[in-house]
């Protein structure tokens, strides 16, 4: 009878436990330089991570916004990436994670300036349109060449329709 107890008091301790850092629905969430960052401005989709299939490409993008400062994170990758493979991120082979100070200013993880990161794919699930992951690395400014820390990096966001017609090569 004892056992019995015991066991109830460990299910219902369990079940009393409560997560008070539970990610929402529609995250994109990073470690940058130690300093926790995570969208938080609405789009026009009232989340605050959109992701879209474009041109055999994922996009997915966030704002976060302080009360100093509006900064953004932005993760491309191909469409048809090997969903539970951890990938070198590289620009040269669709694969960008960059970190946005303004329009201008921007860090960006490219081993050809000595930065590396890895990307991590773990459902892009079309048919119920949901794509999520994770990635960390190093990213170099374009201006100054500073370097930052992208750690713990997450992502989960609905896939949104788009439709983006590209202009026919050739003469006008």
């Amino acid at each position: 009878m004892s056992k019995l107890w015991l066991l109830m008091i460990c299910v219902l301790c369990v079940l009393g436990c409560k997560k008070d850092d539970a990610l929402p629905e529609n995250f994109l969430t990073a470690k940058i330089d130690g300093k926790t960052w995570m969208a938080n401005v609405p789009n026009s989709e009232n989340t605050s991570v959109a992701a879209v299939i474009a041109q055999q490409n994922v996009a997915l993008a966030g704002v976060q916004e302080t009360a100093s400062e509006k900064t953004s994170m932005v993760i491309i990758f191909p469409e048809d990436i090997t969903v539970g493979q951890e990938i070198d991120v590289n620009p040269l082979n669709r694969l960008i994670v960059a970190y946005a100070l303004t329009d201008t200013d921007a860090y960006l993880v490219d081993p050809a300036q000595g930065v590396t990161g890895k990307l991590k794919v773990n459902r892009l699930d079309k048919e119920n349109r949901i794509v999520e992951g994770t990635f960390s690395g190093e990213a170099i400014n374009n201006k100054n060449g500073d370097k930052i820390a992208i750690a713990g990096g997450q992502f989960r966001s609905k896939l949104y329709a788009a439709s983006v017609t590209t202009p026919k090569p050739g003469k006008k």
